[in-house]
């Protein structure tokens, strides 16, 4: 199980990151910032077999971390309760499954890989929010970053992860309704945002072809 002695200086690594990072970019830019280095660090040490429950440990006390920061957020401006209350639910979620993770039974082990997946697949979205927000003006990159979030996305959770629960369905039988239930919801989400990100993706196609014909009269 989770050791407490791990998070306390965890939680405070990701806040003085954050506090390092912020004196330099936007709050908005620095959370995106400090959640991409926190994918990095976990799938370099799960990818090389480097201590990966103290990685876990890593994951749980982002989470915590993200978790306080954005109810701070909120309590500072009740305007932002719905967009940072889905991730602060998000957040418990992650910390229940990863928590259960660190069982030695093998079934709740093999949830491991699992989130491998999950943060692979969140890698663009990382990089696609910062380029939104610091270079807006280009609008092929901007529509660029968003078909790679699409393609990237789109496969891992819908087809590597789908993958994964269909060979691992026995290990899935055997561990806890409430995590299979969590696991269910994160699994849905994955179509819920990539059926918005081909949405997406279709409005910049369409812009595409708009600015194309503009050009092509213009000429």
């Amino acid at each position: 199980m989770v050791n407490i002695e791990y998070l306390i200086p965890i939680v405070c690594f990701w806040h003085t990151i954050s506090t390092e990072i912020v004196k330099h970019t936007p709050p908005a830019l620095t959370n995106n910032i400090v959640s991409f280095i926190h994918c990095l660090l976990f799938l370099g040490s799960y990818n090389y077999d480097y201590e990966v429950d103290y990685a876990i440990h890593i994951s749980i006390g982002f989470y915590i971390y993200d978790a306080i920061y954005l109810y701070l957020c909120i309590v500072r401006n009740n305007d932002t309760l719905k967009k940072h209350a889905p991730f602060i639910l998000h957040h418990i979620a992650g910390i229940y499954i990863l928590n259960s993770t660190l069982s030695s039974n093998e079934s709740y082990a093999s949830i491991r890989s699992a989130y491998n997946i999950l943060e692979k697949s969140n890698i663009m979205l990382y990089i696609t929010y910062h380029v939104h927000k610091q270079y807006a003006e280009y609008v092929y990159l901007n529509m660029a970053a968003s078909f790679i979030q699409l393609l990237t996305y789109s496969y891992f959770r819908l087809v590597e992860l789908s993958s994964f629960i269909y060979i691992n369905r026995l290990h899935f039988r055997e561990i806890h309704f409430i995590t299979q239930g969590l696991i269910i919801g994160i699994y849905c989400m994955g179509f819920a945002w990539s059926y918005r990100l081909l949405q997406k993706n279709m409005a910049n196609y369409y812009t595409f072809v708009a600015r194309s014909k503009k050009y092509s009269s213009a000429g």
